[in-house]
């Protein structure tokens, strides 16, 4: 039996290397031809082009190395069949799912190591690309100039627009310039044509304008300024360096630069401002009791009697006077005096929107005008609004790092579920040859990554859980993976049977009885 191991496991390894080594320069093309205009042009070493592309390949192995386990098996037990090795195999005691289990016990080391792969080198790489892409992107910036579109030169003080950029010539049609950076006056050039340069240290950019006009405006004084009308003029740009510097890409990292550690404090820290949104918006609704509850006018006793009725409405005339009272004109003192023995019964309390605004005075700042319950009830919606984007942007961003937390695990384990949906398909089809192979791959990959996909979006806008957005894919493959193991291990591994000659027979027994054509297909061809 160590034998057969061995040998099952010895040719799957050969197409494993091949298969992954075309799907991983294949989309390493595809990353070529991503990157090409943002590579070509900026006069970059060929060791830094290929440092880029070094450090995109992690990223692909992530996602080919599944990819080349579902072709191997495909491929290996494809031509075991074909070659009548699964049935002499077999013949000698050996089911199929115990050819099948050195395949999964290698397959589950290899995603063991995916894993650990996902969450050690992959977020690294992928850190250490985007800091190079972001100082290559620094190189040359007039390089990255579009048409139409107002360009940052120099951060916050220069800015260009041009209608047509000739980048092989470095020539510009139609430019303005907008020059933020002295402080004593702001500058606007128009020019009709235009040339770029730097200097031979690589470290001022030279702009040449043609046929146009300057206007300058002083900072201080908005009326004073004046115009210019020039035929040619060099401008120097300072700092716009042609030079690749490296190491100025910020520590900033995104949600697939960040190993499982890193998004799990992410995640804790998501759901205790969640926690903390929620008190507040309880607090404020708590504050906002009274005035919701309050109805002026009517008394809040359910009269029973005549004498309640009274009773209740002397109450109601004497908390409104004690009410009333911190507004009444310091000449109606006296009259107040007078009614110091219904004080007793009433004692005094400041309104309800009094109180509000008393609960709400960190926010005394931006509260409405004095008296004013219109601004005050649009300032409460306002709160509430921006409480509500406020939660529902924690809530997507706790999402977005729980669901990479749990791709990190599944894409390896599609590794696995590979193996059950690959061994039965492969056994049935021994002549299908490579052209079953790339099919059934094909099919099988774009059905796993429009789950996969499909599942994150949903995920991020809360239709399902992380969990079930990224191992919904590998559970329903397993259950397809199941069910043509079952079909072909009792169906036999030869012949000319059919899935449809089975779904035949199993929700149509009476057909099968009674027609000889179905009832030929009951034994095993094998």
């Amino acid at each position: 039996m160590k034998i057969l191991r061995r040998y099952v496991l010895r040719e799957h390894l050969g197409p494993f290397v091949a298969a992954l080594g075309v799907l991983t320069g294949l989309m390493l093309l595809n990353q070529l031809a991503r990157r090409f205009s943002d590579l070509v042009g900026k006069g970059l070493p060929w060791y830094v082009i290929g440092e880029v592309f070094a450090l995109s390949v992690p990223f692909i192995l992530a996602m080919t190395m599944p990819m080349a386990v579902l072709v191997a098996v495909l491929y290996t037990y494809s031509r075991l069949s074909s070659d009548n090795e699964i049935t002499a195999i077999k013949a000698g005691g050996v089911s199929l799912w115990r050819m099948m289990i050195p395949v999964l016990l290698a397959s589950t080391v290899l995603a063991a190591g995916m894993v650990g792969f996902n969450d050690k080198i992959l977020p690294e790489s992928n850190h250490s690309l985007r800091k190079l892409l972001t100082d290559i992107g620094r190189k040359q910036p007039t390089f990255e100039l579009r048409e139409r579109v107002i360009n940052e030169v120099v951060d916050g003080k220069l800015f260009l627009q041009s209608a047509r950029i000739d980048r092989m010539r470095s020539m510009l049609r139609d430019l303005i310039i907008f020059d933020l950076g002295r402080p004593d006056a702001d500058r606007t050039i128009y020019a009709d044509s235009g040339h770029m340069a730097f200097n031979e240290a690589q470290t001022d950019l030279y702009l040449t304008l043609y046929d146009g006009s300057m206007y300058e405006r002083d900072a201080n004084d908005a009326a004073m300024g004046n115009r210019t009308i020039y035929g040619k003029q060099v401008i120097r740009v300072e700092g716009v360096s042609n030079e690749l510097e490296r190491g100025g890409g910020s520590g900033w990292r995104g949600d697939r630069e960040m190993n499982i550690a890193m998004m799990k404090d992410q995640v804790r820290e998501r759901r205790a401002r969640l926690a903390e949104l929620a008190d507040s918006t309880a607090d404020l609704l708590h504050t906002l009791a009274p005035v919701v509850s309050a109805e002026p006018g009517r008394s809040k006793t359910s009269p029973t009697s005549e004498g309640q009725d009274s009773a209740s409405a002397s109450h109601h005339d004497s908390l409104s006077a004690a009410e009333e009272a911190p507004r009444s004109p310091p000449s109606a003192a006296p009259a107040a005096a007078t009614s110091a023995a219904d004080s007793t019964v009433a004692p005094k309390r400041k309104p309800s929107y009094e109180a509000l605004k008393a609960r709400l005075a960190p926010r005394r700042s931006s509260m409405p005008p004095e008296g004013d319950p219109v601004a005050f009830a649009a300032h409460i919606r306002s709160e509430l609004q921006r409480v509500a984007s406020h939660r529902d942007m924690q809530h997507r961003e706790l999402n977005r790092y729980a669901v990479e937390i749990q791709k990190k695990f599944a894409i390896p384990v599609a590794a696995i579920v590979f193996v059950l949906i690959g061994a039965p398909i492969g056994v049935r089809f021994p002549r299908g040859g490579i052209g079953m192979v790339i099919g059934v791959s094909l099919t099988v990959f774009s059905v796993y990554y429009v789950f996969l996909i499909g599942g994150e979006e949903l995920a991020d806008r809360d239709f399902i859980t992380p969990f079930w957005a990224m191992w919904a894919p590998n559970v329903l493959f397993t259950i397809v993976g199941g069910i043509i193991f079952t079909i072909v291990t009792r169906s036999g591994t030869g012949g000319h049977w059919s899935l449809v000659a089975w779904l035949h027979g199993r929700f149509l027994p009476s057909q099968r009885s009674g027609n000889s054509a179905d009832s030929s297909l009951e034994g095993d061809p094998a």
